[in-house]
């Protein structure tokens, strides 16, 4: 009985591990995107075998900035992944993703470029093939 309740509290503590971290976005397609986020104001083109690359430097979530037509992407504890040596303020805003959805809309949208854009009200999405990811955080004040 006492094995039965070890195996049993091992896989309880086993689950709680892989379900500990908030996913953190949703996928629509494209134009449902449209239709609930409006047209894209501003769109910076972004290698998606460059920004798979960047995911690997990461654990839970990645974090994207457009300002004046600059693209910024930080990762876990705001540390700078793109372009190597930017400053980013504390203060800064970032849009925050899991770092698992942008690597499925990466797959799913299996095309060669990402477009990470800004929509109406500011909204900040990442669009690859017929998919749009959206639904962020900002950050901060939820950095993690």
């Amino acid at each position: 009985m006492n094995t039965f309740k070890f195996v049993l509290l091992a896989i309880l503590f086993s689950f709680s591990l892989c379900w500990s971290q908030t996913l953190v976005g949703k996928i629509y397609t494209k134009d449902e995107a449209a239709k609930i986020y409006g047209p894209v104001s501003t769109s910076v083109k972004f290698s998606s075998a460059y920004l798979n690359s960047l995911t690997g430097n990461t654990t839970n979530y990645i974090m994207f900035r457009i300002n004046n037509g600059n693209l910024v992407i930080l990762g876990d504890q705001r540390k700078v992944l793109y372009p190597a040596g930017a400053v980013v303020s504390p203060q800064d805003e970032m849009r925050l993703f899991s770092v698992s959805l942008v690597k499925k809309i990466l797959f799913d949208g299996n095309d060669t470029n990402t477009n990470i854009e800004i929509r109406n009200n500011n909204v900040l999405t990442l669009t690859n093939g017929n998919y749009t990811l959206e639904y962020s955080w900002p950050c901060p004040p939820s950095c993690e």
